[in-house]
């Protein structure tokens, strides 16, 4: 496990830094991973390239600092609390989300791409969210509930295509 801590002066930076990292968000610019370590120096560096880049061409541009902090176990528990209640957050939101996309694929009133899209946008965190709670070991309460409501809106998805 990794901490990784992102330091930036542009939100452009810090969105791709949160993408090349994965992993869950702590708090804004402290990132909780388990990508394998040479995997993120690699995006850490193409990105440090581009902002080298950037400053050549312009004169100016971004800061970015970036820390890489390996986690031994007992520091990973002393964080497990955080990282559950980010987690449960998310899949409360998502859980919400999930109520509204049924609820407007069950309607009829949206149809086509705009539903499908949202469909596969939901998909995609929902897997994201699963991925961090069996890569961190945490299974809060609420994952169970989402995931019966994700089996609920995939079935819904089946009949709209």
């Amino acid at each position: 496990m990794l901490l990784v801590v992102v330091k930036s002066d542009s939100e452009e930076v810090v969105k791709r830094a949160r993408r090349a990292v994965g992993g869950l968000e702590l708090l804004p610019g402290l990132y909780l991973t388990w990508t394998p370590r040479e995997r993120l120096a690699k995006a850490v560096e193409a990105l440090k390239r581009e902002i080298i880049k950037r400053w050549d061409a312009e004169g100016r541009g971004p800061t970015l600092e970036v820390a890489v902090l390996p986690l031994t176990e007992e520091q990973y528990r002393e964080l497990r609390p955080m990282a559950r209640a980010v987690v449960e957050e998310a899949a409360e939101s998502l859980l919400a989300e999930m109520d509204r996309l049924l609820e407007a694929m069950r309607s009829g009133k949206r149809r086509g791409e705009g539903l499908l899209g949202w469909y596969r946008d939901v998909a995609s965190r929902y897997q994201k969210l699963v991925d961090a709670s069996v890569a961190l070991d945490i299974e809060p309460t609420v994952m169970g509930r989402l995931r019966e409501k994700w089996k609920e809106v995939s079935l819904e998805a089946g009949r709209l295509r």
